[in-house]
């Protein structure tokens, strides 16, 4: 299991655990997962809703992400989940991590999806900023069907987990 996946399916747990539904949590206002697709099929720029990005921080794994997860992704070109993933926050250096971008559902037949493991799969850059309570996080790079991606995360605060 990619950590990606282990990291949406932790959220969807944890947010389930609270009482409320990933795509329905109200503190995300503040937050922000913007996309852009340089080329290919689903080239264009994507603002996801704030309501349903969950910016949280792993206490085990020490590792800190951004995620969103349409529950009801059925448009194939739609973004269905993304995430951007930083496996080294506190050190200095390159930093390490896993980009997601999949459009329409995970097991809906002709789904495009966009993983990328960051140094492996790509040189990136992947960068990370904290910001008091929050973090900023973005990558920029190409997948090796030479497919441009930019993520940018903005996370007002983070939920410890």
């Amino acid at each position: 299991m990619t950590v990606i996946r282990r990291l949406l399916l932790g959220a969807t747990a944890a947010s389930m655990i609270s009482g409320t539904a990933l795509a329905r949590t109200p503190r995300g206002s503040e937050d922000v997962l913007e996309i852009v697709v340089g080329n290919g099929p689903h080239a264009g720029t994507y603002k996801l809703p704030a309501p349903a990005i969950m910016c949280m921080r792993f206490k085990v794994g020490k590792n800190i992400s951004a995620v969103y997860k349409d529950f009801d992704a059925g448009d194939m070109n739609k973004i269905g989940e993304a995430a951007i993933n930083i496996a080294n926050p506190d050190d200095t250096g390159p930093k390490r991590g896993d980009v997601l971008v999949a459009f329409g559902a995970r097991d809906a037949k002709g789904a495009s999806r966009y993983s990328l493991s960051i140094p492996t799969d790509s040189a990136g850059p992947l960068t990370f900023t904290r910001n008091g309570k929050g973090a900023d996080m973005a990558f920029q790079g190409k997948t090796k069907d030479g497919i441009s991606l930019r993520v940018t995360a903005k996370c007002a605060a983070l939920e410890e987990l």
